[in-house]
């Protein structure tokens, strides 16, 4: 199954900040909840892992993330991941875009833009509920990013699991939301 994701979201810090910060996994994957850095293997090359739960299950998914384009004049990332569950249930592959842009007011708009390519139990969730969960770990993430650039604020401990059950009520309202008309449209 393949699903993409457009996301965007505005920070109270200069460009420059931003960017140093974003370039640096270390300080990036501690604002994923459940994500971490195991090893560095070159300098645009880093094997990862994170940690999901499920109500009492929990998965693993190890993997690998390299930097394939950093533009810094342009301010832009292109980053792919790639992980398998630990048990070998499924897989998952995650290009990742980012652009920042400048704001007028020394503030900062990071757009990113996501295709994921997942397969195994994971998949069997459908497109739709993937986008809910992705919509709402962007906004957790984002949340930790501009806490721990602001900050300098503790972000989620990567050791913590991520909890598929605490996005849960989110992504119900999200449902319930575009069954009623009210919702936000995902195809924007």
């Amino acid at each position: 199954m393949q699903v993409s994701l457009k996301n965007a979201f505005t920070i109270d810090q200069p460009i420059e900040k931003v960017w140093a910060f974003l370039t640096d996994p270390y300080q990036v994957a501690p604002c994923m909840p459940g994500a971490e850095i195991l090893e560095q293997v070159d300098e645009k090359t880093y094997k990862g892992g994170v940690n999901m739960k499920l109500g009492p299950f929990t998965s693993q998914f190890k993997g690998e993330i390299v930097i394939e384009e950093m533009n810094a004049a342009a301010h832009e990332i292109r980053m792919v991941g790639k992980g398998k569950d630990a048990r070998g249930t499924g897989s998952a592959t995650m290009t990742i875009t980012g652009k920042l842009v400048a704001l007028p007011d020394e503030g900062t708009e990071m757009h990113s833009t996501s295709d994921l390519v997942i397969s195994g139990k994971i998949a069997q969730f459908g497109s739709r509920m993937i986008e809910d969960v992705s919509k709402s770990m962007f906004n957790k993430f984002t949340a930790a990013f501009s806490a721990r650039i602001e900050g300098g604020e503790a972000a989620p401990d990567a050791g913590d699991a991520l909890s598929v059950t605490e996005v849960a009520g989110t992504v119900v309202k999200g449902v319930v939301g575009r069954l009623l008309g009210k919702g936000e449209d995902s195809g924007s």
